[in-house]
């Protein structure tokens, strides 16, 4: 090493320039970073010091080809002003790769990965080979040759990476040491169980049954050597943590030990309507004090896709928890991810001193660069839908540790947690449901999916001040709407089964169209047929959307006259008493009048007449937005 040392003093020191290519990236993205380059080349030439800027292009084959983003690499490359560094997962065109010395990187062997391991574990190679029956040789060669096997499966989606593999290693090193010590961990402590933890944190974010594979893999694999390791396959299911504890267990590291081998988040949503978010604070993963946590969220509106303002004042904020140490959750924020290239890769600079130690990381906002200071306690959650999926690219994805979440997922995980009688009153519920919805017809309900029936099943567990989860009761689940189907979901109050059957029945009838109702109400018996009827018809609003909107926002005492439906006493409920529902759906059929709402033409629905002029103060209470 001596022998080099005049050799590296003679190199001029570099100054980067980070770009991150996207499906967002842009010409003038890629030219603003050279000439910021540029720039500060000269003021080093003027003031005589031996330092060269370089721009490095991160993902340069994610940019759109069809828009020749590229090209403006041409005049940049040719007065070499500055060094220029390019990395990309496929060759460039002619033009580009002419004006460039390309470099192509193979796959790494068996040997290659074999050395990484030792060296992600804190090792040395020799240690493994002194001996020719040493366990941990074993058990190394055994995750690599598991990881290759991953890789090529068929079973497993290819979402995962070098780095993934790295960050698993690194678990398994400092998951085993004291970080309080000194001396070297015992690596030999391997076992069974903190490989399984170390998967779980690393190689998720694919389904349970494909996850179950990627276990099965690795256990079989290093168990040919390591005969214990093979337990895992019989015991994973007993061992295995569900995605919200992982999750949960995750984001409460240290930062000593988030530092070492933890990552930012990537929520893989199963559903298309955001409903992981919902979920994410419900378990309590994530607190809603704003104080603590703040969500980040873009339109796909066309005046909000070019918006560079509104980017910069989203980067600005983010700035702002970075430094003070909140936990962010960004929803569709694609097109500003290039800017936080450097704090997804935690490319980090530290300064410390005996007193302080100060992260810092840089965060592009506008065409600048800029340090920002990384609290310890700053933590990063990037949401995407499963439908989304395919489309981001593997470099990406292997900066998070991934995780995916659905309802039917966390509604299981809720279940296995009430006590046994209540897990066998739910299901009871969950088949006799489903027996409704298969002779009603779930085509006949509007945007029905595999996630409906665990969302209202769901809704029925809640989460008391010991944080312990109960089963409700049905009077804890009445909104402002719900509560007009009261007389019909309590016929029989004492009966809890048959109450929470009809709460869920008459949630499901709200998306039924009246044609479907009049075509599917003669094929069940004459009791049930005239109870959905009465419920449909008269306890809930199909017809009328002012009349709808006027139960929403009422705030007057809800009073049902059941004398109408030829049922029992009246019923009358408090709103302050019930759940306020805020959002809503409604799926109505195609009309000019509704398609042509504005703020001018609202009078015109909330009409005040002779008859009724109840709907004025609707109107004073609605605001239009027209899209």
């Amino acid at each position: 090493v001596k022998l080099l040392k005049p050799f590296c003093k003679r190199l001029p020191a570099v100054d980067p320039f980070f770009c991150l290519g996207s499906k967002y990236s842009c010409s003038e993205d890629i030219a603003s970073v050279f000439v910021r380059a540029i720039k500060r080349e000269q003021q080093y030439e003027q003031n005589h010091m031996n330092t060269r800027c370089v721009v490095f292009l991160d993902e340069a084959s994610l940019p759109d080809e069809k828009k020749m983003v590229l090209k403006v690499l041409h005049p940049y490359l040719d007065e070499c002003k500055v060094a220029f560094v390019a990395v990309a997962n496929k060759a460039f065109d002619a033009a580009n790769a002419n004006r460039m010395i390309c470099i192509y990187r193979s796959l790494p062997s068996a040997e290659d990965q074999k050395v990484l391991a030792y060296g992600c574990l804190g090792l040395q190679l020799e240690q493994g080979q002194s001996t020719t029956d040493n366990s941990l040789d074993k058990i190394i060669y055994g995750l690599c040759h598991g990881y290759r096997q991953v890789l090529r499966s068929s079973d497993i989606p290819h979402i995962f990476h070098d780095r993934d593999f790295i960050y698993m290693l690194r678990e398994l090193r400092f998951e085993l040491m004291n970080l309080n010590e000194t001396e070297e961990a015992n690596i030999r402590e391997i076992t069974p169980l903190s490989l399984l933890r170390a998967l779980e944190d690393n190689f998720n974010g694919v389904r349970v049954e494909e996850f179950d594979r990627l276990v099965d893999i690795f256990a079989t694999v290093v168990g040919e050597k390591c005969y214990e390791f093979r337990s895992l396959i019989d015991e994973k299911q007993q061992c295995r943590r569900n995605i919200p504890t992982i999750l949960r267990n995750s984001m409460k590291l240290a930062s000593a030990r988030r530092r070492l081998y933890g990552r930012y988040k990537l929520i893989i949503d199963e559903s298309n309507d955001e409903s992981a978010v919902r979920l994410l604070f419900q378990c309590g993963i994530l607190n809603s004090d704003p104080n603590q946590t703040t969500v980040f969220r873009m339109s796909d509106f066309p005046d909000d896709i070019d918006n560079d303002l509104r980017h910069v004042e989203i980067l600005s904020n983010i700035k702002l928890c970075m430094e003070t140490g909140k936990t962010i959750l960004m929803i569709n924020t694609g097109r500003i991810h290039g800017a936080l290239y450097d704090v997804f890769n935690q490319n980090f600079s530290i300064m410390a001193n005996e007193e302080s130690r100060k992260t810092f990381s840089k965060v592009a906002i506008g065409p600048k660069t800029v340090d920002v200071v990384v609290h310890e306690d700053f933590q990063c959650i990037v949401h995407i839908k499963r439908s989304e999926f395919k489309d981001i690219p593997a470099p990406f994805l292997s900066r998070f540790q991934k995780y995916s979440f659905s309802i039917s997922d966390f509604y299981l995980i809720q279940l296995r947690e009430l006590s046994s009688e209540e897990q066998k009153l739910m299901r009871d519920i969950e088949m006799k449901t489903r027996s409704f919805i298969d002779h009603f017809g779930k085509e006949y309900f509007y945007g029905f999916n595999n996630d409906t029936l665990y969302s209202c099943l769901l809704s029925l567990i809640k989460r008391n001040v010991q944080d312990e989860l109960y089963l409700s009761n049905i009077h804890e689940n009445y909104n402002q709407l719900t509560i007009q189907s009261k007389a019909f979901i309590e016929q029989d109050i004492n009966n809890k089964k048959q109450c929470f059957l009809f709460y869920i029945i008459s949630k499901l009838l709200q998306l039924a169209s009246p044609e479907s109702m009049i075509f599917k109400l003669p094929t069940f018996d004459e009791s049930t047929s005239r109870l959905l009827c009465q419920n449909y018809f008269y306890q809930q609003e199909h017809f009328n959307i002012e009349n709808f909107l006027d139960r929403l926002i009422s705030t007057s005492t809800s009073v049902i006259n059941d004398n109408e439906l030829n049922m029992n006493e009246n019923i009358e409920q408090k709103l302050s008493n019930i759940n306020i529902t805020k959002k809503l759906m409604i799926f109505t059929r195609t009309s000019s009048s509704i398609m042509s709402l504005n703020k001018q033409t609202k009078n015109d629905l909330f009409r005040k007449n002779d008859e009724y002029d109840g709907m004025e103060h609707v109107g004073d209470k609605v605001n239009i937005v027209n899209l």
